[in-house]
């Protein structure tokens, strides 16, 4: 499509081409039209309406911006994508604010909330959003759903869904239900879409049809400049073009997030306007007109009046248009065309947005026109004029004033019988014999071989013929000359337009080579059915149709393989790409690594910086820097060690040759040493225990030294007992040996153990010490220990029983004394 932009002033402008005439410059302040165009008793109408500008403007908004993060998103075309981005926020104003996702198959949120647009949380998600790889298709459904979710929770003022890409949503196509029914969400939260429609091929109209329902606007970027070397444009030279061009669009599209949007609540129209479309009124912007078409019975001539009431952020307006009918012109005969195609939805489809939409509606439907009358202009070609004839009348209803178009009609009618309609009666095929005619009676008939086309008409309902002018043929045999030479002309017509066909066909075999197999069908089609022409040339020329034809193929074969190649060559050139990335991430982590190391190598951190050598040596395996690292790392500490050890043996060296020089020093053995016999020693042991023994600093009272002799006596009696709780068997203890034994529960508790635990025991010969000991081994009771304290056996645990320690002195003076030389 070409690129249009919607302006306030497209009323003056665009909307001239639009309507095709012109208006006085003192209309360019109106802010109401209505066009018309009349045809078969019916009126067809355009109504455009502009909002008064003088409606209070808000002074923020907040807008969700969705970037397309796809696979057709590659290259030049992300790189103007994100520069025109970047102008955008550049020229918005600091009150706006922005949220940012990344939308393909998924959203991906890359702002928390909505930001400034200079913060530099917006900033950040740029750098994020650039190092983000394209990939996969686009849901717009999916995106425009998050992008509504992310608006309810904002309360700044109007709320805009901003979306840059390509409008292609092959992930989720757009039918007819599902685009209702997001219109009608968009249109409930007053969710105005624009879009900026850039990549290597683009679904405008469906971007048009949402600025259209949602009050929204649609900039489609201007054509990518590429590298021309014979018209001397270089690579940067493009690229500079390229940015230029987007940094103008991101300042143009700054300014429709300033203007104000009214929703319709209630709309007024005349009476006689019939059905119009869309169903629901759009919204309207005061930087832009909104379309309305439709088509009624009536005759419109009067001044009328158009009321709407809308709201807007400020609350509610009531705006009243008064509109006075234009003539019918025919070059509003697209109206007819528009309005047919709206009937089938209500609407919903039409990309009208604004003058400058309905005129690029318009030149569309043009173009569309101009192929359907080539389209006649060949069916004329090969003899069919029934097809010829009904193209046309299709073509000159929606474009009356296409000239090609009628000239083809013109002809068609001349050659064939038709109703007041227009319609064909009867068929084409009265020939007649190129013989001596004599006395024969001339009517239609078919001879077999060559035929000569004699007369046009119906077969059943030809008349007389009138003898006279048969015998005047057949004096100077002007008929047959005129014959031949009208099949003469046909076929010189014919070929060159086959001819032509195949010189095209060569010329887009390289670029589009099915093209080129579609066009070479329908020519080989239309030779073959082609009445009135000679079976030689008819061989030749299907001859040579073919022989392109098989070029055709054989070029599109050529074309898949180096289309294959090419996209091996950009996936091989994407993953070097992400090898590279990766690459580059691991040299510089590898660096990092390197500077701490070299750091703990200066603090004399061996260990550490061993393991950080062998942390690079994982980031980068064949490396030889980090493997040099690990092993200098180790012969560093090792060499540390060695100095270390080296200098405490030099130490010991010298400590030790200073002992064996003291050791040399001699003493006399006079008197000599002389030991006592073994008895001595033996008497000296005894009585050294009795004067040397322990001695307890906490004093022990009585009842707790008969505790004490009583746990080193032997049992008094046999312990014979199973499964019988511990606390009986220690309370029949206790009344033998007439000693108080004492359950410490508070410590039991502590560990779960009950007084209740059943033990078996067998005992006898051993001391109450070791009964104890056995006894308390028990499962369950393994744990627990008994110590005397406070004049009292008591059962607790190890861990209480450690805590209460005693402290005993053994005098060891005699054992540290020196041995003094008297020198006796």
């Amino acid at each position: 499509m070409r690129n249009y932009r919607l302006v306030a002033t497209s009323l003056v402008a665009t909307a001239l081409t639009a309507f095709g005439y012109c208006v006085p410059q003192a209309q360019a302040e109106e802010s109401a039209r209505l066009i018309t165009y009349q045809h078969q008793g019916k009126t067809f109408y355009a109504l455009s309406l502009t909002a008064d500008a003088e409606v209070q403007k808000s002074d923020a908004s907040s807008i969700v911006v969705l970037f397309d993060t796809s696979a057709s998103q590659q290259g030049a075309y992300r790189k103007v994508a994100l520069a025109a981005l970047e102008s955008l926020v550049d020229n918005l104003r600091p009150s706006d604010r922005l949220q940012l996702l990344a939308v393909d198959l998924g959203v991906q949120p890359l702002t928390e909330g909505f930001v400034a647009p200079k913060s530099p949380e917006f900033s950040k998600s740029l750098s994020q959003l650039s190092e983000q790889v394209p990939l996969g298709s686009t849901d717009l459904v999916a995106a425009l759903n998050a992008a509504m979710d992310r608006l309810a929770l904002s309360s700044v003022g109007p709320r805009s869904v901003f979306y840059i890409g390509d409008g292609i949503s092959i992930a989720n196509l757009l039918d007819t239900a599902t685009m209702r029914s997001l219109v009608d969400d968009l249109r409930q939260a007053q969710v105005s879409v624009h879009s900026l429609a850039i990549g290597p091929k683009v679904d405008a109209k469906l971007l048009a049809v949402l600025a259209n329902h949602t009050g929204g606007n649609l900039y489609v970027q201007e054509p990518m400049v590429w590298r021309d070397e014979e018209a001397g444009i270089s690579d940067q030279r493009a690229q500079e073009e390229n940015l230029r061009n987007a940094q103008v669009a991101g300042k143009y599209l700054a300014e429709w997030f300033q203007a104000t949007v009214l929703w319709p609540k209630r709309a007024q129209l005349p009476g006689n306007f019939g059905q119009t479309y869309p169903a629901s009124m759009p919204p309207l912007r005061t930087d832009r007109d909104t379309i309305l078409v439709g088509v009624t019975s009536d005759t419109l001539d009067a001044a009328m009046n158009v009321t709407i009431d809308a709201v807007n952020h400020n609350g509610s307006v009531a705006t009243t248009w008064s509109v006075t009918p234009e003539s019918s012109l025919e070059d509003h005969a697209f109206l007819a065309h528009i309005v047919d195609g709206a009937t089938l939805d209500d609407g919903l489809s039409l990309p009208t947005v604004g003058s400058a939409g309905l005129a690029e509606t318009a030149r569309l439907i043009g173009a569309q026109m101009d192929q359907l009358t080539q389209l006649a202009d060949r069916a004329f070609a090969a003899g069919d004029h029934k097809s010829a004839h009904r193209i046309v009348q299709t073509v000159l209803r929606a474009d009356p004033g296409n000239v090609k178009a009628r000239t083809v009609q013109n002809v068609v009618e001349e050659l064939g019988h038709f109703d007041e309609l227009g319609t064909p009666v009867g068929e084409f095929v009265q020939l007649v014999a190129p013989q001596d005619l004599g006395s024969q009676e001339v009517g239609p008939q078919t001879v077999e071989g060559e035929v000569t086309l004699a007369q046009r008409q119906p077969l059943g309902a030809a008349p007389p013929v009138e003898e006279g002018l048969l015998d005047e043929f057949r004096r100077d045999g002007n008929f047959l000359d005129q014959v031949e030479q009208e099949r003469r002309v046909y076929e010189e017509m014919l070929s060159k337009e086959i001819q032509n066909t195949i010189i095209q066909s060569r010329t887009n075999m390289s670029s589009n080579p099915q093209i080129a197999i579609q066009d070479l069908k329908l020519a080989l089609e239309n030779v073959q059915r082609a009445g009135d022409l000679a079976a030689p040339k008819r061989e030749e020329l299907v001859d040579q149709l073919r022989s392109v034809l098989k070029e055709s193929r054989y070029q599109a074969a050529l074309k898949d393989e180096l289309d294959r190649q090419r996209e091996e060559e950009l996936a091989s050139s994407r993953e070097r790409k992400l090898v590279n990335e990766r690459l580059s991430r691991d040299m510089e982590t590898e660096k990092q690594l390197m500077a701490k190391f070299n750091a703990l190598i200066d603090d004399r951190q061996y260990l550490d910086a061993e393991e950080v050598a062998q942390i690079a040596e994982e980031v980068d395996p064949n490396g030889v820097t980090p493997r040099v690292a690990t092993l200098y790392s180790r012969q560093k500490r090792h060499h540390y060690l060695q100095q270390v050890a080296r200098t405490a043996r030099h130490k010991a060296t010298f400590d030790t040759w200073y002992q064996h020089e003291l050791s040399a020093i001699p003493f006399p053995d006079v008197p000599p040493i002389v030991y006592p016999d073994a008895e001595i020693w033996e008497e000296l042991t005894n009585r050294r225990k009795a004067k040397y023994s322990s001695v307890d600093l906490s004093a022990s009272s009585k009842a707790e030294e008969r505790i004490q002799a009583a746990l080193r006596e032997t049992l008094k009696a046999r312990l014979v007992y199973e499964e019988q709780p511990l606390n009986e068997i220690l309370e029949l203890l206790a009344e033998d040996y007439e000693i108080p034994i004492v359950f410490d529960h508070a410590g039991l508790n502590e560990l779960a153990i009950s007084p209740d635990t059943e033990v078996t025991v067998n005992l006898q010969n051993i001391s109450l010490r070791s009964a104890l000991n056995h006894m308390l081994r028990q499962p369950g009771l393994e744990d627990l220990t008994y110590t005397v304290e406070d004049e009292v056996l008591l059962i607790t645990t190890v861990e209480k029983a450690n805590e209460s320690l005693k402290v005993k002195v053994y005098p060891v003076a005699d054992l540290v004394l020196p041995i003094q030389n008297l020198g006796l």
